[in-house]
């Protein structure tokens, strides 16, 4: 059997592939369909836009009670047990799309995707947090966040084929999780405590890594709250494109499969970021969140002011570099501030909750600020989400001192 150092002995190569399959999954709620958003504007006629983004807005709003539920209840002693009901349910959800006709049925599917997505996000992150230690629990980090991100390159580009032929194909991109299902024996914890190979005799799950320190001080709860808020700051002034991207492009004449192949260029370089993230902290080092925001920025005013197909490509590259970047950081300083390594799930939960509310309520949050404004433009919400990200940017270096925005080459 080959292994692979977890920082604190050796751990099956199999058990973190298992594991990193789970990841396949948890960014797949409502983005994988955005490129037949626009699709499904011709099958149902009379569906207002709102209605049709509620395919990707509510897996994720109901997504957010089942991630603090599993969060709560997971350990390491039922965690795979909830995993496998998550993913059973899941996988259930996607067979069902097959069978919907109406825009009410896809709405109600794609709450049940919710339910099953939301007891799998905390416990991908979890397993790392658990088994792994130090640079190993880092690199693992980023390769998670990298492997959810390039999932969805593959799903976006299967989803715009698909839209070619009919829209029902689509939803087949949610049988994904079968593949960790079929690899649930090799991540249970029996298995891993017959296989792993401790390090000076330490037992597997008592991690000496990033946990050991706190530099956030006796305030954990107070960094979280942070992270938490950087969070749904960081996704929300991201993620417009996947909500509006689609219409825009229409708007402009593009087709179907151009949406799913823009769509796509944002997860390649999200994906790109996750496993470069070491080598980049290295060049960046302090420097690293801000060069991140800065290029995200970029990117959303580029789909805001040019409308060739070329500059959408370019203008989500970028978008997708700096959250690939960003993603494993915050992730990262979650293990930092959980008060050990069976906490390390719980606190995942709570932040990754941020993720889904930004997910969530992106399109509101960009509905209000119209009506706010009384400016309905295709362009408005890539100029609003740009300006935002600029005033996070620049909260960031206002508040550079503090361990949030703290990062440098030695967490790599």
């Amino acid at each position: 059997m080959k292994y692979v150092s977890s920082g604190n002995g050796q751990l099956p190569i199999i058990t973190m592939l298992a594991i990193l399959s789970v990841s396949l999954t948890v960014n797949l709620p409502g983005l994988a369909i955005s490129p037949i958003m626009g699709k499904l504007d011709d099958v149902f006629p009379h569906a207002s836009q709102l209605q049709i983004q509620l395919l990707s807005v509510m897996p994720n709003l109901i997504v957010i009670p089942f991630i603090l539920f599993s969060g709560k209840l997971a350990n390491i002693h039922n965690q795979t047990w909830i995993l496998s009901t998550g993913l059973a349910i899941f996988a259930l959800s996607g067979v069902l799309y097959f069978f919907a006709d109406t825009m009410t049925s896809l709405i109600l599917i794609s709450c049940l995707l919710g339910v099953g997505c939301g007891l799998v996000i905390p416990i991908a992150a979890g397993l790392i947090a658990e088994y792994f230690t130090g640079k190993a629990r880092f690199r693992a980090l980023g390769m998670e966040s990298g492997v959810s991100n390039g999932m969805v390159i593959l799903a976006t580009l299967f989803v715009g084929w698909m839209a070619e032929f009919g829209w029902h194909a689509c939803f087949a991109v949610y049988l994904i999780p079968l593949i960790p299902l079929v690899l649930m024996p090799c991540m249970t914890d029996r298995f891993v405590k017959a296989h792993f190979i401790p390090a000076a005799s330490q037992p597997v799950g008592q991690n000496a890594g990033p946990a050991a320190s706190k530099p956030a001080g006796k305030r954990p709860w107070m960094t979280l709250a942070g992270l938490i808020i950087l969070y749904i700051l960081v996704t929300y002034v991201v993620i417009v494109f996947s909500y509006y991207l689609p219409f825009t492009m229409k708007h402009y004449g593009l087709r179907a499969r151009d949406v799913g192949v823009a769509t796509s260029m944002f997860y390649i370089t999200a994906t790109a970021g996750g496993f470069i993230l070491p080598w980049f902290l290295h060049r960046c080092r302090q420097a690293s969140p801000y060069v991140a925001l800065g290029v995200s920025a970029v990117g959303i005013f580029m789909l805001g002011i040019f409308h060739a197909y070329a500059t959408y490509i370019i203008g989500v590259l970028l978008i997708g570099f700096g959250y690939g970047i960003m993603q494993p950081i915050i992730y990262n300083k979650t293990t930092y501030i959980a008060p050990d390594d069976k906490s390390a799930t719980k606190f995942f939960a709570y932040v990754l909750t941020g993720n889904y509310i930004a997910i969530a309520c992106a399109p509101f949050i960009v509905e209000f600020f119209e009506y706010l404004f009384d400016d309905h433009n295709v362009n408005f919400p890539y100029i609003l989400n740009g300006v935002i990200t600029l005033a996070v940017l620049l909260a960031g270096v206002l508040m550079r001192k503090s361990f949030i925005w703290q990062t440098d080459s030695s967490e790599a």
